[in-house]
Order: C-alpha cells, then structure tokens, then sequence
C-alpha cells in the first residue's frame, strides 16, 4: 500500500497496547499511520518514506526517544519533520533532554484523544517560513544541578516545549493536590482513631493502677497487723470446740469479746462445712497447714476470706487467721480484668480477619466488574465486530458500570449511616403502587429465563392501589430490593414472595424465598457489616456483605426492627416493621399525565443546560439529539443566569448543582428573582434526600440524578416543556 506522506504520521512506541490507542485516533481523525517498535525500527522507515510528522515514547529498548529525535534532527531530509516526545517524565532534567535533542513537543501520559489532536494540529499548521525568528536555531550550553546540556533548538521549537511541559506540570499539580486532600482526609482519621485507642488505653491504665493500688493497700494493711501482732490467734479441739481467741480474731469476724466465741464450733463460722473437713484433713496428714484459705461469715453475716496457719501437737490446734478478702477482691478483679483483655484480643483479631477479608472482597466485588467493562470496551475498538455483539458488549458494560455504582453506593450509604449523616425524609407513599413497581422490576430483570425454575409473588394486605400512608418511600424500597436482590442471589429454584400484612399499629413486610438458607451460627451475624453468609461456602456469591447491615440501620432511623427466621437448605424468610402512619386521601387524587412520546415534538424548543464537565453535557447532547430540540451550552450557573437576564428565550434549563463561579442552588434563586415560569431541572451526582430538598427550595421544578436514564430524561423534559406549553 502507497502511503501518502502528506498525511503519513510515524510512531515509534514499544507498548502494542498504547500504540494501538494512538492509531485509532489518528486515523479516525483522517491520519496514515507507521508504526515501530522502537527507535531504530521507525528510523529505518521513515528514510524510506518520509512522514508529515512523529510520534515517539522516550522509554523504547535498542534506540529511545531522545536518540531517534537526534538522528531526525540530524538528517538532512528529516530535519524539518516535527518530533514529539509521549512521556509521563515532567522532571527539569527530562525537558533539558528533550531541547538538547531538538524535540518539539511532549504529551504527557495518560493523554486524551482532544490534547492530543489540539498539540499535532498546532504543530502541522503553524510552519514557520524559513526567515522566520522562529526557527533561528539558539545554540546554548545549560548548566543544571551539574551537567552542561547544549540546546541546539529554534525559538518555536523551545516554545512549544515550555508549553507543554507546563501543561504537563499542571496535571501534575492537580494530581497532587488531589494526593493531598486525600491523605489530608486520611490523616485526620488515623488520628482519631489514635485518639480513641489512646483515650482506651489511658482507662485501662486507671483500671489496672486502681486495683494495684488495693492490692499495695492490702499489702500494707497486713504488715501493719503483723508487725503489731493485730493477726487473729485462736486454739480449738479437733473436732473444732473453740478453747481460745484474741482481740484481733473477734474485731475479724465482728465479734464484741472472745466470749462470744468461746465454746462454739470452729466449723459453724464457715461458709461450707466442707471446707473446714478439708482443713482438718490436711492438718492431720501433715501436722501442720499453712496459707490454706477459707471463707468465714462473721457476726454481721458478712463472708470474709481468711487464710490459716495451723499447728496440731496432741489434741490442740493452735493457728493464726489473717483476713484477705480485699486481696481476694483484687485477685477476682484481675483475673475478671485479665479476661475482658482475653475477649478484647479476641475481638480485635476477629476485626483484623473481617477486615483482611472485607479488603479481600472489596477488591474482587471491584475488580469483577472492572475487568467486564475494560475487557469490553477494548473488544468495540474492533472494526470488525457485529452488531449483534456491539448491542451486546455494550449491554454487559452498562451492567457491569451499574453493578459498580451499586457497590459505591452500599459503602457511601454505610458510611453515612455510621456516621448518623442520613436523614428519614416522610411522606404520602402509594403503598401497593410501590410494592407494584417492584414486582414488575425484578420480574422482568431478575427472574429466570425459564419461568418454571423460580415462582415470583407479591401479597398485599388490602386490595387498594390507593392506599397510602407516610414514611420514607425512598428507604423503604431500598430495604425491600437489597432484601430481594439477596432472594435471588441465593435461590436458584422454588419460590420467591415479598409483601406485608398488618398487625395492629404496625406494617410486617416479608421477604420469602426457598434458597440456600441459614445456619443457627450465620443467623448470629448475619445483620453484621461487612460480613456474608457464605463465607465458608464452597460455591463463591457476590456482594460486599453490606445489604442486611443497611437493611437494619435504616429500618431503625424507620422506627422498626428486622430478623429472620431459616433453616439450612430449606430457604429464609426475613421479616421487619415499620409503624403505621395511614395517610388522609387527598380529596382530588391529581395524577399528572404526559403525551405519549411519539406526539410531543421538541423541534423547535430551545434548552439550556448547565454544566461545568464537557463530557456531561455532550453526554446529554447525544441524549437529546433524537428529540430534535435545540441546546445552548452554560458552563457554570453564572453564565446561565446571564444568558436568561439577556433576554434570550428557553423552554427549559437543565442545572448541575455544583459548578464553579455560582453553583447551581445560587443561580436558581437568581433565575426566580426575574423568572418564575420557566422550569429549571437538576441534573446532579448528589443524591442525599438533604440535596433534592434544597434544590426545591432554591426553586428548581425536578431532579434527575446521575447516572442519568435516558428515557427518564427525555419524559422529564416532555412532561415539563408539555406542562409549560398548556400552561401559555
């Protein structure tokens, strides 16, 4: 094949991967394109046919960027081919290196299709004349941190090098500025949790300082008695008839005077009979016992501990008590000290396993999805693909990206649940309306192919599609789907049934299926974070483990409470309530009705959007296109607000919420100050019920969320610019 060099492009990249990229957008831009593998390869091509231009990566084995861009500079046929570097090096030394060697440009890595293209049209349509100062070449010899470089470039050449080494710099700084904030966030938590551990530890401390303290008191106490012969002495007969006490002995037990004691058993002031039995056992085996111990109930009914020495010579015994009910005390206290650090170790290498298993499951509930949508969308860069297998591909990626954000959502949703940052947001909720939603949904996205493998049912308690009563609509479909999604996840045959009855002031919901089931010890932790009810199981499910803990949280903030009743292998049912709240019928039922699609026509309708990220709005460009309706592009709501004050005429405005200069809640109050019919239609990531309660309180009609549904879209848009046109 003839290449023809006046729109011939060369590129000298050693990755097939990023050489493959740069040729589709090349020639999708109208380019021919060369390719080697590295510096020589190229070099050794581009003699033969000269280029319009070359592309060449720094890092190459056999000859690198920097060598090929001399030899193209050196070349008397080639020396006016422009050369530019594909790099992710943005050091001083590395720009020093691309102007020694004449290099025109850098891009830096990663790079996007339109910088790319902007930088190659820069240099292909701005060429000097040969008079030019331009190309004037600067011989210069530079001296940086102790190298001389000789820059041997034009003016034009230095220029362009600057610029986009600048550019480079740039998205460096922003790459770390977002490095920053992260590790500012992350720090700030480590040290909180360093706080709390140490705040923990200083507790323990005390604790444990406390009961050294008793323990030295004690200790203290016993000298003092022993130096001062205060011990307790006394003398009995074998079968335990007290012949003798002292002082001490009667202000132990609480006696008023050794006669009080005088004649008594020994082994009537024992708490156990049995243990005073024990004590003349040994004392008669060895003739002697020592520090034996032994509870004692004094006169007031209190239990002492005392320990004896004991001495038998015929038929006396003679012995010393010495009360040690504080150390025992002590003793009991560490010992219960010692196994609430026993359980503590525990939990905390419990913690550390779910952690490393939560990591562990992150990263494959992750990288699953990843590896679909990367996998994909590389395999539609083949020309050669069927459409059949396009509609697929696409298919999966969109399912794989929804799955994702899924994923994103459960942990954000857990986050702020931890947090105490979600708020319940009641109101007039269609009860069987909803639940009617729901059961087309999962009917049609979850059940089987094969209709006989899974039977799907949906019970009411009242055959009213109007019944309505009030509480979180919101929340609460999301604790019947996250209880459904796991329904069908582990169900592969038999039934599955979700719906409510009511018990007296309370709504009961259900979700039933005949699935795996559940152990007595899953039915423990089931309702924990982060973990799964197949974590031991042979056959791997998917999901991060945090349904049920929403599930469970949510219906708390709903003032119920969840549980479930299962039996392994024979299916689970999982019930929870919510109060009762029945909601007074309005007395017009006014429900909204949009034409349908086919005969609403946006040809001549005008839209403004506002939208500060330029993949956003041609996203909703693209959208539209099929509607026919004309846009006007807004990049920040200050921008908007002007256009409107203008005097140019919308049907409709469609706002991001955050954007930069005025945000989207400033620039609808400024649009209601001097237009109060036009609709104005959030488009945003932010989701929070908080967020939509604002935007309707800053003026806006509606709310759409991202990622936004296509056809939701365009109904949103004919049902607002249908409702403003009866409205004239």
């Amino acid at each position: 094949m003839n290449l023809n060099k006046n729109n011939l492009i060369a590129i000298a990249e050693d990755s097939l991967t990023q050489a493959e990229q740069l040729k589709h957008i090349l020639v999708k831009n109208g380019y021919k394109v060369i390719h080697g593998i590295n510096g020589r390869e190229v070099l050794e091509k581009v003699k033969k046919t000269r280029p319009l231009l070359i592309i060449a990566d720094i890092l190459m084995p056999v000859m690198d960027g920097y060598d090929l861009c001399r030899e193209i500079k050196a070349h008397d046929d080639l020396n006016n081919v422009p050369v530019i570097l594909l790099t992710s090096l943005t050091e001083a030394e590395d720009v020093l290196k691309g102007l020694e060697c004449g290099a025109d440009s850098y891009v830096m890595k990663p790079f996007n299709e339109q910088h790319l293209m902007l930088r190659i049209h820069s240099l292909l349509t701005v060429i000097p004349d040969n008079d030019d100062e331009k190309i004037q070449q600067e011989k210069v010899d530079v001296l940086f941190e102790g190298k001389k470089y000789l820059v041997s470039s034009t003016r034009f050449q230095i220029l362009n090098m600057l610029l986009s080494t600048y550019e480079g710099a740039v998205q460096k700084t922003q790459k770390l500025i977002e490095t920053q904030t992260l590790l500012s966030n992350l720090k700030a938590s480590l040290e909180k949790k360093v706080e709390e551990k140490t705040e923990n530890l200083r507790m323990k401390i005390r604790e444990r300082e406390e009961v050294e303290a008793a323990i030295r008191m004690s200790e203290n106490k016993y000298r003092n008695l022993v130096e001062n012969a205060l011990v307790g002495i006394f003398s009995s007969t074998p079968e335990g008839q007290i012949l003798f006490v002292n002082e001490a002995f009667c202000t132990i037990l609480h006696y008023d005077s050794p006669d009080n004691l005088i004649s008594q058993a020994f082994q009537h002031l024992t708490k156990s009979p049995g243990d005073y039995l024990t004590f003349l056992e040994l004392l008669k085996k060895n003739n002697q016992v020592r520090n034996f111990e032994i509870e004692l109930v004094t006169a007031t009914a209190q239990t002492k501990w005392l320990m004896i020495n004991a001495l038998l010579k015929g038929d006396i015994i003679s012995g010393m008590i010495l009360d040690i009910t504080e150390r025992k005390k002590a003793e009991e206290e560490e010992l219960k000290y010692q196994e609430e650090l026993r359980i503590a170790k525990e939990k905390a290498e419990e913690s550390d396993k779910l952690n490393s298993a939560f990591l562990a499951n992150m990263s494959h509930e992750i990288r699953t999805p990843m590896n679909a949508i990367i996998g994909f969308s590389s395999l539609l860069t083949d020309p050669g693909i069927s459409s059949e297998n396009r509609r697929d591909f696409i298919c999966r990626i969109s399912e794989n990206c929804y799955s994702l954000l899924n994923l994103v959502e459960n942990i954000l949703d857990l986050s702020k649940l931890e947090a105490s940052k979600i708020k319940i947001f009641e109101k007039r909720c269609y009860l069987n309306r909803l639940l009617g939603d729901i059961f087309k949904t999962y009917y049609k996205e979850k059940k089987p192919e094969d209709n006989s493998l899974i039977k799907f049912t949906v019970q009411t308690a009242i055959d009213d599609e109007d019944l309505s009563i009030i509480t979180d609509p919101v929340r609460l479909q999301q604790i019947l789907s996250n209880l459904l999604d796991n329904a069908f996840k582990f169900t592969e045959k038999g039934s599955i049934g979700f719906g409510y009855v009511i018990k007296d002031d309370t709504l009961q919901f259900f979700v039933r299926d005949t699935g795996m089931g559940l152990s007595d010890n899953q039915k423990v932790f089931i309702f924990d974070s982060f973990r799964k009810a197949d974590d031991v199981k042979t056959k791997l499910y998917g999901g991060a483990g945090l349904g049920l803990a929403i599930c469970k949280k949510l219906i708390r903030l709903l003032g119920g409470k969840i549980w479930v009743e299962s039996e392994s292998g024979k299916g689970s049912v999982f019930y929870f309530t919510i109060p009762l709240k029945v909601s007074e019928k309005p007395d017009i039922d006014f429900k909204e009705t949009v034409p349908v699609k086919e005969s609403i026509s946006l040809k001549d309708k005008r839209i403004l959007i506002a939208e500060d990220d330029m993949a956003n709005y041609k996203l909703l460009e693209a959208i539209l296109a099929k509607t026919e309706v004309n846009l006007l592009w807004a990049k920040d709501g200050l921008e908007a607000v002007n256009l409107l004050n203008s005097g140019k005429v919308f049907d409709l405005v469609m706002m991001d919420l955050r954007m930069p200069n005025m945000d989207g809640f400033q620039a609808a109050r400024e649009i209601r100050q001097f237009n109060k019919r036009i609709p104005v239609v959030a488009v945003t990531a932010y989701s929070m019920g908080d967020e939509m309660k604002m935007a309707i309180d800053s003026g806006f009609n509606d709310y759409l969320t991202k990622p936004v549904n296509p056809e939701k879209l365009i109904d949103t848009v004919a049902k607002h610019i249908h409702s403003e046109t009866k409205g004239e």
